[in-house]
Formats: C-alpha cells, sequence, structure tokens
C-alpha cells in the first residue's frame, strides 16, 4: 500500500514537472522559417466556396426549387456587386474556376469581353467573369477533372469491384448520420435564402461548415452521394481514388499554371470541394491562404 502511494505522488510530480512547457522554444522552432527563408516566397490564394448559382442538382443533395436564390434578381445582383467590392481588395491576378474545358471558357470569356455575350446563371459567369473583368485579366483557367477511377475505368477492370467492396461500418450509425446530413443540408437550404451573397459566402467559408460538409462522407460510410450503386456505400478505398483523387487533380492542374509569389490566386469552386483543396493549400509552403473575411472593412 506505501508502495502504491509512494508511486502516485512520483506520477504526480512527474506530470508536474513534465507541464512547464518551453513555448518560447518551440515557437522559435518553427519549420517555416526554414522552409520560407529562400527565394521562393508564397503565393496568396483565395478560396472561395461557392453554392452552384444555376442548381444543376448534380450532387447528393437535391435543392427543392422552392428555396433556388435567384441570383440574377436585381436584388441579387446588388448583392453580388457587394461581394465583388470585398473581392476586389484581394486584387486577384489570375482565377480558376469549376470547369474542364479551357477552349469554351476562353471563347465565352471573350465574347463577354466584346460585348456579345450576356453572363449566364452559372457562379462562373457571375463570379469568375465578372471578377476577371474588373482586374482586367486575359483568361480564366479551367481546371476542374475527373478522377482516376473515372478516367481508368476501362483500361483497368478492377476499378469496378471497389464499387461493391464497401468495408461497412455499420449501417444503424451510417443511417442515422445520412438522416442527420439530410436535415444538416434542408436547413442550410433555408438559411441561404436569408442571408446576402456576401454573408452566404462568409457562412460557406466558416472552419465549422467545411470540416462538417467534409464530415458527410466519413460520418455515414464513407459516403460517396453521386455514385448510387451499394447505396453509396463504398468504403475508404473506393472514395479515395474517387473523390479525394479529384480533389488533388484539381490541385495539380492549379499548379501546372505555375503561379508565382507575385500572384494572387483566387480559387471558385463548390464548396464541397474547399476542405480537401484548402488542407492542400494551407499544408503547402507555396502558398498563403488568404481568409475572405480578412477582406471586410
Amino acid at each position: 500500500m506505501k508502495y502504491i502511494f509512494f508511486l502516485s505522488i512520483l506520477m504526480t510530480s512527474f506530470t508536474a514537472r513534465s507541464q512547464k512547457v518551453n513555448w518560447k522554444k518551440i515557437n522559435d522552432s518553427q519549420p517555416d522559417k526554414i522552409l520560407l527563408s529562400g527565394e521562393r516566397q508564397p503565393t496568396k490564394v483565395l478560396l472561395l466556396g461557392t453554392f452552384h448559382f444555376g442548381y444543376p442538382n448534380l450532387d447528393g443533395h437535391k435543392t427543392d426549387s422552392s428555396k433556388f436564390i435567384d441570383v440574377k434578381s436585381p436584388q441579387r445582383q446588388k448583392e453580388i456587386e457587394e461581394l465583388a467590392e470585398v473581392i476586389q481588395r484581394f486584387k486577384p491576378t489570375k482565377i480558376y474556376v469549376e470547369s474542364s474545358h479551357q477552349p469554351w471558357i476562353d471563347s465565352l470569356y471573350n465574347e463577354y469581353l466584346a460585348g456579345r455575350y450576356k453572363l449566364g446563371r452559372n457562379e462562373i459567369y457571375q463570379l469568375g467573369f465578372m471578377f476577371a473583368t474588373q482586374m482586367k485579366l486575359p483568361q480564366v483557367f479551367a481546371v476542374y477533372t475527373w478522377p482516376f477511377s473515372s478516367e481508368f475505368s476501362e483500361k483497368y477492370s478492377w476499378i469496378d469491384s471497389l464499387w461493391t467492396n464497401a468495408k461497412p461500418v455499420d449501417s444503424t450509425r451510417d443511417n442515422y448520420w445520412a438522416a442527420k446530413y439530410k436535415a444538416f443540408y434542408n436547413a442550410g437550404d433555408s438559411i441561404q435564402l436569408g442571408l446576402t451573397m456576401l454573408e452566404n459566402f462568409l457562412l460557406m467559408a466558416q472552419p465549422a461548415t467545411l470540416q462538417r460538409m467534409h464530415g458527410h462522407y466519413l460520418a455515414s460510410g464513407f459516403n460517396s452521394a453521386e455514385l448510387p450503386e451499394n447505396n453509396g456505400q463504398q468504403g475508404p478505398d473506393a472514395l479515395s481514388i474517387w473523390w479525394y483523387n479529384r480533389n488533388l487533380r484539381i490541385f495539380n492542374n492549379i499548379l501546372r499554371t505555375q503561379p508565382t509569389s507575385n500572384d494572387r490566386i483566387m480559387v471558385l469552386f463548390g464548396n464541397g470541394h474547399m476542405p480537401i483543396l484548402k488542407h492542400c493549400f494551407y499544408s503547402s509552403p507555396e502558398f498563403e491562404v488568404v481568409e475572405l473575411k480578412s477582406l471586410l472593412r
């Protein structure tokens, strides 16, 4: 008994001593002091997550038409101008949008510059083209891409087996979170109607929003709602070569445009892509993420 008492005192003393942390030494040892000390300084990037203005409803969650935001209404156009005023403070030099058709984007953008095209409802046009025009940019970059699983499904037959090789965790747990997320998205659609465009974009950029949106893929059987096979529950292998891979490829497409430290790049993509893209940009020493809220006056 005395031995146990002595041991508990010793452990308490050790714990107390171990909590004396030299934070100055830790802060002075930050890796950025090494990574950012050379000639290659980080490129500033603004990640602008968006809802799809045209409501194609191609994602797992389908917004009811009664909750559509009419971005072409006079009030919403005024709010878009307010959002544009904030974005202008970032002064983007390159703009990247959710399209894989560069010739089509080039053609349409040139027609718009020539006054022969009236902006369509899509956020690529309403925001991407408008911002690019205001900043007098010669081009808008189309960097969207399909994942490995789509590109090589015919060449590698084993890919098909991944859709039926799910590793379910717990069907009761999966169904619980699937129902919770359905309510989550429906509530979001209602909330959006009562917010201005700027407020909507600020809400979508909130860390909690991004974390919980990404959490849908993790909390209900590695859900891939856009893939109907196996009730959308493909497991980690399928999700990694479908969803994670697609976003890593998008990030790589941006890198291939060779942004420099003098550039200020803006990435305009559906907000579902932002958790993984933000992780890439935050982690890479090549970039410095600028938060939308920091542009507010």
